[in-house]
């Protein structure tokens, strides 16, 4: 399920799942002698640095110079249900909103912050597997992106970066290692969703392994044929608000027994957001109002419509929104 566009994220994708889950259920004999020879035969250079003499605070320095990261998320994920198929994924991960650490006062080096993050690939063998995706069930054309939390801190004693990612609406987790090199080990894992009522809540537990891939912005510019001027941490935070409430909006529709809280959080943010006229209320899914449709958003300036986006920032939301898959 590649999409047009991302040439490059389909070649990033390929190389991944082909140099190291393409052997991933049926694994030929190996020995303990081949195995060392896929790790780096020389130790880090000196505490900082990783094993090929990089710094080990690259994408960290990246981070914080930049107000954001990008990275795509691949990988195998083993469900629950007996028998079922290992299954090959691939997500993307735009995160800003990113908190930092007083580092200029303190040894402590770490970030927070937020991601929209979407399937690439993986998702219809996801649900097939027994799997669910947060903010709605993996079909074509329906709400395949959502919201994730990041957070990482710098361990002197092990001279890496130890870090997390979850999902806003669900209990998805990934933990990665950074030492500053293009990729990071990852795994990850989900619990059971009890009370949940999607019909896959019962089997979608998990655990998988895999790596990040950090993509630089000129590289997800590149892959969704556009400007790097799309891809701001000031844009982030409008294509943020407009998923999150129509991922919680899903959310609380159809996966939570009782919804009445969340619903009244979501209408908060939106009286919040449209006092301030800068979100757009969130089109029911499927429809041409939310983005998936040929008709682009329009500006509405009339009272109670909450579609108070200038029309460069609606033009550019309805964009990110289609190209989000939502």
């Amino acid at each position: 399920m590649f999409f047009p566009a991302s040439t490059l994220l389909h070649a990033l994708a390929l190389l991944a799942s082909a140099s190291t889950f393409a052997a991933a259920q049926t694994p030929t004999p190996i020995t303990t002698d081949e195995l060392y020879g896929k790790i780096s035969s020389t130790a880090a250079p000196a505490p900082g640095f990783n094993v090929n003499g990089g710094s080990v605070f690259t994408n960290f320095v990246d981070a914080v110079n930049n107000g954001q990261l990008f990275s795509l998320q691949t990988g195998s994920f083993v469900y629950e249900k007996p028998e079922s198929e290992t299954v090959q994924f691939t997500v993307h991960n735009w995160c800003s909103d990113l908190t930092f650490s007083d580092f200029s006062n303190s040894s402590l080096m770490g970030y927070a912050g937020r991601c929209v993050t979407r399937w690439v690939d993986g998702a219809a063998e996801g649900q097939a597997a027994g799997g669910q995706a947060p903010g709605g069930e993996n079909t074509e054309g329906n709400l395949l992106t959502w919201t994730s939390g990041i957070s990482a801190v710098y361990v002197e004693q092990q001279n890496i970066f130890e870090g997390q990612l979850h999902s806003s609406t669900d209990d998805y987790a990934l933990r990665y290692w950074d030492d500053g090199s293009k990729t990071a080990p990852t795994i990850g894992w989900e619990g059971h969703d009890e009370g949940d009522m999607s019909p896959n809540a019962a089997t979608s537990s998990l655990s998988n392994f895999g790596e990040l891939i950090w993509v630089s912005v000129e590289e997800v510019a590149q892959l969704f044929n556009t400007s790097v001027d799309e891809f701001t941490p000031e844009k982030f935070k409008q294509v943020y608000m407009n998923i999150w409430i129509k991922e919680h909006a899903v959310e609380a529709e159809t996966n939570n027994p009782n919804p009445e809280a969340e619903l009244a959080i979501i209408e908060q943010v939106k009286n919040e957001t449209n006092s301030a006229g800068e979100a757009m209320s969130p089109a029911a899914p499927n429809t041409e109002e939310d983005g998936n449709g040929e008709s682009p958003i329009e500006d509405d300036d009339s009272a109670g419509s909450g579609r108070k986006l200038t029309s460069v920032a609606a033009r550019f939301v309805s964009a990110c929104l289609r190209v989000f898959g939502i």
